[in-house]
């Protein structure tokens, strides 16, 4: 399989589920191998909740390590902030915001989207 730009989404809010802990795992696969697929991960709707400060990354922090490593950028969609009263001061260090525009140039260029 050839080199892809992969887009992992996370639609759900980082807490009462799996799903946060387990897509950050598929996408460390995703950019292992040796394809070594370009990878992009983008918090939207309930998911920005994890790009907060302050947010137990315990069973994500070596994912989270990894992913800095391979220069992997986690992005948030700045209109998923406003709908939630979030400002950019209340962000983690390593979240970039994008706006909705930015968002949708990331999911049009993707070879594949995947959602968590």
């Amino acid at each position: 399989m050839a080199q892809k730009h992969v887009l992992f989404t996370f639609n759900h809010a980082p807490y009462g589920s799996i799903y946060y802990t387990e897509g950050l795992r598929a996408v460390v696969g995703a950019t292992s191998g040796i394809d070594e697929h370009t990878v992009d991960v983008l918090y939207l709707g309930e998911g920005v909740y994890f790009a907060l400060k302050g947010v137990d990354r315990t069973d994500s922090a070596k994912y989270l390590g990894t992913l800095s490593g391979s220069g992997c950028k986690l992005k948030v969609e700045a209109e998923s902030l406003s709908q939630r009263g979030i400002s950019k001061a209340e962000l983690a260090e390593d979240i970039e915001v994008i706006s909705r525009s930015q968002a949708l140039a990331l999911i049009n260029e993707a070879d594949l989207t995947v959602d968590f």
